[in-house]
């Protein structure tokens, strides 16, 4: 992961444009504040999980599977909601089947297939994180308005769809 944390001031990115005149400074500037701001977040999260012999793979699965504690998720469902593959997937169950946080059984329904879900072990693992992780997020959100916490998750949302920018061909693209 990139830990970002020299952005170029607005000048050196106006002289790029004058170079590059497909920059957009303001858009390169928000750009790299978001990622900025997403390396802090993420390595903040690993420090925080790592006092509590976590990591993030673990501890999203594990908040996966306490959405609906009662409803076990097959491993591939899992790896879809987490953004990771499926031998991924397999690695970090086996580890919190080791640490007895999750167990694997077979589907009733298709004996062929695995289901998993949060032992009593598990629950109380994340019920022992959960109360401080919620605090910390508000604490570290704080700064921020009601009214600006939701523009912020309007702004962002609005993000999402020019993702595929990044890994689709443009248009314009040169060859």
């Amino acid at each position: 992961m990139l830990y970002l944390r020299d952005l170029p001031k607005y000048e050196a990115i106006e002289q790029r444009a004058r170079r590059y005149p497909e920059i957009d400074p303001a858009a390169v500037v928000s750009y790299l504040v978001l990622l900025r701001v997403a390396s802090d977040v993420l390595a903040a999260i690993e420090t925080y999980l790592a006092r509590h012999d976590m990591s993030q793979g673990r501890f999203t699965v594990l908040a996966l599977l306490n959405r609906n504690p009662d409803e076990p998720m097959s491993p591939s469902d899992l790896a879809a909601r987490s953004g990771v593959t499926r031998a991924t997937m397999t690695g970090l169950l086996d580890g919190l089947e080791r640490e007895k946080f999750v167990r694997r059984e077979p589907d009733q329904k298709d004996r062929r297939m695995l289901l998993v879900e949060l032992t009593p072990r598990g629950r109380k693992m994340l019920d022992g994180i959960f109360p401080d992780y919620y605090r910390r997020i508000a604490k570290m959100m704080g700064h921020l308005t009601e009214a600006q916490k939701k523009t912020l998750v309007e702004l962002l949302n609005q993000v999402t769809p020019g993702l595929s920018a990044m890994t689709e061909p443009l248009e314009s693209s040169p060859k």
